[in-house]
């Protein structure tokens, strides 16, 4: 029997079961569109997770408290300015390191009252977090020191509040009842910083708000610190808890974690979900091509003496067994391009609700080939028995 007319075959007898080749190819459907979907938010997830974490350094390294529901935070030891310079000679894998506090203030900026987010910090901030100046000038070593009435504006807060970056320079806005005067504005960084959003912050020295009261028992400064490399990471991280071990009472209450470290946690989530979400791609392919042989048996049976007779007029077993395998493929292959069809209303509608999707042509292919897979693998089995039939049996069936 030539292809040509097998295929011929084949699309009469789906054309004249069209209900039963939707419900059958439902299943491969669901399939390829879940496979898709888990491709595209597996690769959006890496996507995102490197453009969170685009502009942080590998190098970088953060002191934090160990926070846990008995905490007492008036008895956490905080670490001063006084420490860092302590650390900074001991550590000669340390390039530099600064200390961070976040509270929030409300913030009156003209006739506007807001509450904003401020972060309080001491020299080296913007060289080690990577926050270049866009419009003015970054903070003198005076304003650390003494506390001067000045701010940074994040790139966000500025945009909103005046006509632009430029425009809010050299204005002022007011911080629990204290004028303080704009000297610059950020360069927008999109990213946060470990639960710190730049764009949207305003930015003083630590000891501005220590002299204007901002600071209460729950402003725990944060060190951030840069080593000199990422091969001596390890070596940084070791002479910075041996120094906060004496300098601090009780050292315990901090913990030390690398940018790197966070960067690689945040990506193995990314490919632990993914892999899940492949797994009930698997079965939901299991069940369709489940669902594809039983339907193939009925088949077989439905269909015994028109194989019966093909084998009268000396159709060889292998034609058979292609016939029935061409025509599960076939149903496998329908479902797969309905399936990316479907994909292509779907993504739209996750991107929408703020699922980070990439779609990819790999997605495409992938699913594909796993739909064709699927129906040829399951309906191998219903074709081969068809092949096996004996003409007389097949004829005689009733």
């Amino acid at each position: 029997m030539r292809l040509t007319e097998t295929l011929r075959m084949i699309w009469t007898n789906l054309l004249q079961n069209k209900s039963k080749v939707l419900l059958t190819s439902l299943g491969i459907i669901i399939g390829t569109l879940t496979i898709i979907l888990v491709i595209a938010i597996g690769k959006g997830g890496e996507e995102e997770v490197a453009r969170q974490y685009s502009s942080m350094s590998a190098e970088t390294i953060y002191v934090n408290v160990i926070y846990s529901d008995r905490l007492d935070f008036a008895s956490i030891p905080r670490i001063s300015t006084e420490h860092l310079a302590v650390i900074l000679e001991e550590n000669p894998y340390l390039e530099g390191i600064y200390l961070r506090t976040t509270l929030f203030q409300e913030t009156r900026i003209g006739q506007k009252k807001k509450d904003l987010t401020i972060a309080a910090v001491t020299q080296g901030y913007s060289e080690i977090s990577s926050l270049p100046i866009a419009e003015g000038t970054d903070f003198a070593d005076a304003d650390f020191e003494d506390g001067g009435r000045v701010v940074v504006l994040g790139n966000n807060v500025a945009q909103q509040n005046f006509t632009s970056p430029e425009a809010a320079v050299g204005e002022s806005l007011v911080i629990n009842n204290a004028r303080y005067e704009i000297i610059g504005v950020l360069a927008k960084k999109s990213e946060g910083l470990q639960g710190l959003s730049p764009d949207d912050s305003v930015f003083l020295p630590l000891q501005t708000a220590q002299n204007g009261d901002m600071l209460d028992d729950y402003a725990i400064p944060q060190a951030v610190g840069l080593a000199t490399s990422t091969e001596v990471i390890d070596q940084a991280m070791t002479r910075l808890k041996s120094s906060l071990d004496y300098l601090l009472e009780d050292s315990t209450m901090y913990g030390i974690e690398d940018a790197g470290g966070r960067i690689e946690a945040a990506l193995q989530s990314a490919r632990t979900m993914k892999m899940l979400l492949v797994s009930v791609a698997a079965i939901v392919f299991l069940v369709g091509g489940i669902g594809i042989m039983n339907v193939l048996f009925v088949s077989v049976k439905e269909r015994t003496k028109e194989i019966g007779i093909l084998k009268a007029l000396g159709t060889s077993k292998k034609d058979i067994l292609l016939l029935f395998l061409l025509e599960s493929v076939e149903i496998g292959l329908f479902g797969g391009i309905v399936g990316v069809l479907v994909s292509f209303v779907a993504m739209p509608l996750m991107q929408r609700t703020g699922i980070a999707v990439s779609p990819s042509v790999e997605g495409w292919v992938i699913a594909l080939f796993f739909a064709v897979g699927t129906a040829a693998v399951f309906g191998f089995y219903p074709a081969y028995k068809a092949a096996g039939l004996k003409p007389i049996d097949a004829l005689t069936y009733e």
